[in-house]
């Protein structure tokens, strides 16, 4: 019995299993060699397709990206940011691996730069000047990005974690740190996400609303 024709590698397969990769392992286990071996090829062999890690790890933010829906324009700004930042929570965590790109690396690639384009459009569409819409972009950008880092990483841990070090920890001289280990054992992710959402686009309403004429 002859065995069934491998699939041509290309970029967009090797790109895929480095995703698939970094969702399992985690993005300081990926290397050329393991992802050669995974895909069945020797590492050289990658190079055909992708110029080295840095064009790689490109690659996987640009797919991990380019996952992230864009909203209707025909929405109010508002919704629309709701829109983006849960989408782009919801990519953290089907791709929780590959999520700290976020924070180490320059978007170089087209395919990356769709919803970051879309959030900025936002603001402007709302009426805020190139600035003044840079600013808001950066802080909503800031929000979800360093709220998913530690959702998936610091809180999940403590939340997790059985106890707290609180026996180095005089909780007669600190009550609120007791406090606030009990809270976060309890934490409910998905409404403090929502909360800090809402927070933000109250600010962000007022900065509209000082910096736009009414009609």
């Amino acid at each position: 019995m002859s065995e069934e024709p491998r699939s041509p590698l290309t970029r967009e397969r090797v790109i895929d299993a480095a995703v698939a990769y970094v969702d399992e392992h985690g993005i300081e286990a990926l290397s050329m060699r393991k992802l050669g071996r995974v895909l069945g090829v020797e590492a050289m062999s990658l190079y055909n397709h992708v110029r080295n890690k840095d064009d790689l790890l490109d690659g996987v933010l640009g797919r991990v990206m380019s996952g992230i829906p864009v909203p209707d324009r025909g929405l109010a700004w508002d919704d629309r940011l709701r829109a983006v930042a849960r989408g782009l929570r919801d990519a953290g965590h089907r791709h929780p691996g590959a999520f700290p790109l976020f924070g180490m690396r320059e978007v170089r690639s087209v395919e990356a730069f769709g919803p970051l384009e879309a959030a900025y459009e936002i603001f402007r569409d709302a009426g805020l000047d190139d600035d003044a819409a840079l600013d808001a972009f950066l802080a909503s950008a800031s929000f979800v990005i360093g709220f998913v880092i530690t959702e998936l990483g610091t809180w999940r841990e403590i939340a997790a974690a059985d106890t707290i070090a609180f026996e180095r920890i005089d909780l007669r001289e600190h009550p609120r740190l007791a406090e606030m280990g009990l809270a976060l054992r309890r934490r409910d992710a998905e409404r403090q996400f929502e909360f800090g959402l809402a927070a933000l686009i109250l600010g962000l309403r007022a900065v509209v609303e000082a910096r736009v004429p009414a009609p």
